[in-house]
């Protein structure tokens, strides 16, 4: 770690992010979500949700190499799941299909960012982002996990880790599990609102359905609660921050970039992707995407995140 890591943040630091930061261009400062799974052969069209995909191992690497060509900054894999239980085991084994597709990934695409998503409610039998024990939350069986996930992804090689459970204390735990083991991958929490813009995600990633969530999030309304949630994940090691969604929140995306003093990420969800590209009112909706993009870069977003990031970079 450079002296001036604690400062700047490690993405100042990172050969690849640090080389995005000093590129103006919009594709530069894109990254692509990906939903990879070891049931699918080629590429699956998401039921209820088509405008989303499930890609094989395969593909993926595929997409990665056209997101190469197209000068985006990276991807951001989730995995899918077909093996839930109680403690969400599966995501941290070595061998799980997103270590897998990181390995494949780097192989073919070096130069591709990639980030993962950091949490287990796509694994666990409840769908809840929290694990559970004598029917209350278990915070700190549950902070043990994503430790483990976080220590995993970063050894197949992650570039950034997102942790998207909003439950206090996991930066600081991502941050010492991977102290421990002589890692020092960024790491980029997730500051989630209040917001029915998550449901096509959780149907893509076949996450159990929950009728109320056992972690709250955060109330939209509250913009001193947004700010106050992005500088203590500052304190507690966060190198960027994600706000999601990202373009109904861009108001909040103006307010993190100005006291956060790490990069600021507006994640536009698969729902608010829908928008664009689900909406037979809107014949040129990819293009329409592309002005919501450069309306969070101008928010003060440092990197996008949207399913429509390759279409972007590429008109």
């Amino acid at each position: 770690m450079s002296p001036g890591t604690l400062v700047r943040g490690r993405l100042a630091d990172h050969p690849l992010w640090s080389r995005a930061l000093a590129d103006a261009r919009l594709g530069a400062r894109l990254l692509q979500p990906v939903i990879v799974s070891a049931r699918v052969e080629d590429r699956e069209r998401v039921p209820d949700a088509p405008w989303l995909e499930r890609l094989s191992i395969t593909e993926l690497v595929r997409d990665a190499r056209s997101a190469t060509s197209a000068g985006l900054a990276g991807l951001l894999i989730f995995g899918m799941s077909d093996r839930k239980d109680e403690n969400a085991m599966l995501a941290s084994e070595r061998d799980h299909v997103v270590t897998r597709a990181i390995h494949a990934v780097k192989d073919a695409a070096p130069d591709l960012a990639l980030a993962t998503d950091v949490c287990v409610c796509a694994y666990t039998s409840h769908g809840q982002c929290v694990l559970f024990k004598e029917g209350g939350a278990d915070v700190e069986g549950t902070l043990a996990r994503l430790a483990e996930i976080a220590v995993v992804h970063a050894d197949a090689g992650a570039d950034l880790l997102v942790p998207s459970g909003m439950i206090d204390g996991t930066t600081r735990a991502l941050r010492s599990a991977l102290a421990a083991v002589g890692r020092d991958v960024p790491i980029a929490p997730a500051l989630k609102l209040e917001s029915p813009l998550y449901t096509s995600h959780r149907r893509a990633v076949e996450a159990v359905p929950i009728a109320e969530r056992a972690v709250p999030l955060i109330d939209p309304a509250d913009a001193d609660a947004v700010r106050a949630r992005a500088l203590r994940e500052v304190a507690s090691g966060a190198d960027a921050v994600v706000v999601k969604p990202g373009l109904v929140a861009l108001d909040h995306v103006v307010r993190v970039a100005a006291s956060a003093d790490r990069p600021v990420i507006s994640y536009i969800t698969s729902d608010e992707h829908a928008l664009y590209a689900n909406n037979e009112a809107l014949p040129d909706g990819l293009v329409l995407e592309r002005e919501g993009i450069l309306a969070a870069r101008r928010a003060g977003a440092d990197f996008v995140i949207s399913y429509g990031a390759l279409a972007a970079a590429e008109s």
